[in-house]
């Protein structure tokens, strides 16, 4: 078996006989133009071998990306896990043979090569897979959440691992919401953990080679805590019995008579043009930039100010219809019951403002309109008014979006106990948020909606 990085969680697995493609990125940036690889490479698809099928991890578009899949023949094989927007948007591509497979699901690949998908501990619908044939068992985590009960599983099915590609990079994602740097602990600690565990021949830090990129490159400081070389330190200090080696675009893992030998930069499918990684090196004190509104996508002053209009109604009406009985909502009703307050900010990109201020008062909510900032809220979202129109119409994803807000959200509440007075603090979701993400019209099929522009805008260039 030889796997090939392509850059980020792109590979392609030759086995004997089947070669299967795996979550196909070619070009950069990707995700809408948020990241690209890092390090930095280049990905020639007229080079590769013939393919028996293409794996898809999840629908997150540094995995799902249309731009590289339209590339492919239409008569693929593809496998999935049961996500129906996946099957939706390859269908629009014009992909028919697609299987769904659910965690724990073995598929026998012809020739003696097989491959098992792996369950993820969490809320997203994704799977890990492993590969076998005659001469090993690769695992490939991809960005599920991997607990022990998985690890025993995939022994008692697959035997022992010989090459993983493992979680390592903790992002600390949450930043975005808190704009606080911080280092996720218990992603870095498990992680670790679960490498011990497994005890492959060889492990690889995997599946997290990109940088935020162009008008989001400011982040980059504050998002990777966890590099790749912080992570093999971390493993020779915690299981030192475990070989580690990096890996680059173009790099080439042959296992062969229960070895891995890694080959780097002996690829012809792809290369690394420079070692770039630097450009996410930790900072907890960069500079964030002062929020503005730049407007990538040129959308039309009156555009943007219906947008923002109907989506300050739409908050509105979610929250008078929790007060008046006509819908039942935790968060809502939390915000109620504590005595919340919380403000969106809107700045356009000509610099002006508009707000939404929403006191959570017993009887009835008061709202407030108003064109400069409104102070005193618990909570407050500032957004680029350009960057909430794409989200509200489903243009841009909330990788791309967050880039474009900035929020503040401590929550505080009062208990009383024998006379004494505490202040409690919690962080409940953003209100706007999850209006955007559950409440406004066409929420529910907000991942097609995705799909069907990012598709549109390939046949407009000519490319879909």
């Amino acid at each position: 078996m030889k796997v090939t990085l392509l850059g980020h969680a792109s590979m392609l697995v030759e086995m004997d006989g089947r070669n299967v493609l795996v979550d196909p990125v070619f070009q950069d940036p990707f995700s809408d133009g948020a990241v690209a690889a890092c390090p930095a490479r280049e990905v020639y698809p007229d080079r590769f071998p013939r393919l028996d099928a293409v794996f898809l991890s999840h629908l997150h578009l540094d995995h799902f990306d249309v731009r590289s899949l339209v590339q492919l023949p239409r008569t693929l094989p593809f496998l999935c896990p049961e996500d129906p927007a996946i099957v939706y948007g390859l269908n629009k591509l014009g992909f028919m043979n697609i299987r769904m497979l659910a965690p724990d699901t073995r598929v026998d690949l012809g020739n003696g090569c097989e491959l098992l998908t792996t369950l993820s501990s969490t809320d997203v619908i994704e799977v890990g897979v492993v590969f076998r044939d005659r001469s090993g068992t690769f695992w490939n985590e991809v960005d599920s959440v991997v607990v022990p009960a998985t690890i025993r599983r995939v022994q008692a099915a697959m035997g022992h691992v010989d090459l993983l590609f493992s979680g390592y990079a903790a992002q600390n994602v949450r930043f975005f919401e808190t704009m606080r740097a911080g280092y996720p602990l218990d992603i870095a600690t498990a992680n670790l953990a679960n490498v011990k565990m497994v005890g492959p021949t060889l492990v690889v830090p995997g599946s997290a080679g990109y940088r935020f990129a162009g008008l989001l490159e400011w982040a980059n400081p504050f998002l990777f805590p966890v590099s790749r070389q912080a992570f093999l330190e971390d493993l020779a200090r915690v299981a030192p019995e475990v070989p580690a080696a990096l890996a680059n675009p173009g790099d080439v893992f042959e296992l062969a008579a229960g070895r891995v030998t890694r080959q780097p930069a002996a690829s012809t499918y792809a290369r690394m043009i420079e070692d770039d990684t630097w450009r996410v090196a930790f900072d907890a004190s960069a500079p964030v930039p002062r929020l503005t509104d730049p407007n990538p996508l040129g959308y039309s002053p009156e555009l943007i100010d219906k947008q923002v209009t109907d989506c300050f109604d739409g908050v509105e009406r979610l929250v008078r219809a929790v007060y008046t009985g006509d819908r039942v909502d935790a968060l809502i009703d939390g915000y109620r019951r504590t005595g919340f307050s919380y403000s969106v900010g809107v700045i356009y990109p000509d610099g002006h403002e508009r707000w939404l201020y929403i006191a959570f008062e017993p009887a009835a909510p008061r709202v407030v309109r108003a064109t400069t900032p409104i102070r005193g809220a618990i909570a407050s979202h500032r957004v680029a008014a350009s960057m909430l129109t794409a989200r509200a119409r489903y243009e841009r994803g909330y990788l791309y979006y967050r880039g474009f807000f900035r929020l503040t959200q401590t929550f505080l509440g009062t208990r009383v106990e024998a006379g004494s007075v505490f202040h409690e603090s919690d962080e409940p979701d953003d209100l706007l948020g999850y209006y955007l993400a559950n409440k406004a019209p066409g929420a529910e099929r907000a991942a097609e909606a995705r799909l069907d522009f990012q598709i549109e805008s390939l046949r407009r260039e000519g490319t879909g």
